[in-house]
């Protein structure tokens, strides 16, 4: 049988007034899952969520429904009798969060048990072994995302049990309550805690020999520069600047405006713009953290003037977002992601604007501690710089890189007042 797609997919619709709602989508109708919707408008929608926060939501709910449809469970059926969930169907829910969904697909495709101890169409040991062996490889996914679709679905799941509660009578309302905190101390139960002990793979900055050829390779003129013309050299080789001079994310550098600099005061606004009417992406990129003003340097604004002459020739006057493609629209996520994709053949660490992000951090923070800064005013400046509270762990993980190296420099410094004999 040739492997299917998700029974369920979530799609981004944009409203009349600008604003991008996701929607969950049954794949076989085409049609918003009813109760999947109301709770991204009733609820969600309310806490002023970000359209990709509330999207992932919904990929959660997914991951239900598919664990739900795998033990041919019926929820507002169950609801509609005083029931929810089983203890083993909890169980079977937990599981199917731990895998990919290209995993979860596969095991409803050949009805596999997930405990791994029958095939409910399987009747011999040998069909049983070509089973397992059609299962995808590598299909569990990490701790950190387990934990933020149980999140999710406990969510879910207690709005959907107290809407039901909200309408039932007193024996009845007090059984879906009992149940409903049973089900969800399971869930939570269940939850993996995400420590920090597995740092390794963890991203962090380039090192600075990275840095060094990145910068050569993205020149206009250097022979290794992957991309033609003048023009779209010009514009990368910004992009990649400017993401390390300012250390802004990907979202924040598209949603950039030309009017967001000051070229008075050579300074750039960062500025949350959700929901933005006059932005054509569907996908809007968009700022995560807080508005901030950051100074940009003349090198920096030199290179914007030179790339804004270059802007100019595509666009002529139709919009005021920075950064564009080839055609002179405003670039999405996705074109940005194929620049870097582009550049990733020419390295072995990988790039991204991510990585550049952290990169700019790593940078900062070993410059700010040979200026002798200490450790908190260190801590300021980042959290300032990056948009973060005052009480965000952001700061630490963004500076990997800097802390290791800080760690081994001590670390050797300890292991010279040893002094250990030379035996060679």
């Amino acid at each position: 049988m040739s492997q299917q797609a998700a029974p369920f997919l979530v799609k981004l619709v944009r409203m009349a007034d600008g604003e991008r709602l996701p929607v969950l989508v049954v794949r076989a109708t085409g049609l918003p899952d009813f109760d999947a919707t109301l709770w991204v408008v009733s609820s969600l929608r309310n806490k002023n969520l970000a359209s990709e926060t509330i999207a992932q939501a919904l990929r959660s709910v997914a991951v239900l429904y598919l664990a739900l449809q795998f033990r041919k469970v019926n929820l507002s059926e169950r609801l509609r009798t005083g029931n929810i969930l089983s203890l083993a169907e909890v169980e079977a829910i937990s599981k199917m969060c731990r895998q990919t969904v290209a995993a979860s697909v596969k095991y409803l495709e050949d009805d596999v048990d997930l405990n791994d101890q029958k095939v409910n169409k399987v009747s011999s040991l040998e069909k049983f072994r070509m089973a397992r062996a059609k299962r995808p490889r590598g299909g569990s996914v990490s701790a950190g995302t387990t934990a933020i679709r149980l999140g999710y679905i406990r969510e879910y799941l207690k709005w959907r049990v107290n809407n039901v509660i909200a309408r039932a009578e007193n024996e009845k309302k007090a059984n879906l309550l009992a149940l409903r905190n049973l089900i969800d101390d399971e869930l939570q139960n269940k939850t993996p805690a995400v420590t920090e002990r597995a740092n390794e793979g963890r991203r962090m900055g380039l090192g600075r020999q990275t840095q060094e050829r990145l910068l050569r390779i993205i020149a206009p003129t250097d022979l290794q520069n992957p991309w033609t013309g003048k023009g779209i050299r010009l514009r990368n080789q910004f992009i990649v600047f400017a993401i390390l001079a300012l250390g802004v994310r990907r979202g924040e550098l598209l949603g950039l405006r030309v009017g967001d600099f000051n070229s008075q005061t050579r300074e750039v606004l960062i500025l949350r713009r959700p929901d933005d009417e006059d932005d054509p992406r569907l996908n809007e990129p968009n700022t995560k953290t807080r508005d901030r003003v950051l100074p940009v340097s003349y090198p920096l604004h030199v290179l914007l003037k030179a790339y804004l002459m270059v802007r100019h020739e595509l666009v002529r006057g139709k919009h005021d977002f920075l950064i564009v493609t080839n055609s002179g629209a405003p670039m999405s996520k996705s074109e940005l992601n194929r620049i870097f994709s582009t550049l990733n053949e020419y390295f072995s660490e990988k790039i991204s604007p991510h990585v550049l992000r952290h990169t700019f951090f790593d940078n900062l923070a070993e410059d700010l501690s040979r200026a002798n800064k200490s450790d908190v005013e260190i801590n300021n400046i980042l959290t300032q710089l990056g948009g973060w509270s005052e009480t965000s762990d952001s700061p630490r993980r963004y500076t990997k890189r800097f802390s290791q190296e800080r760690a081994a420099e001590a670390a050797l410094a300890l292991q010279e007042k040893l002094n250990i004999p030379d035996i060679s």
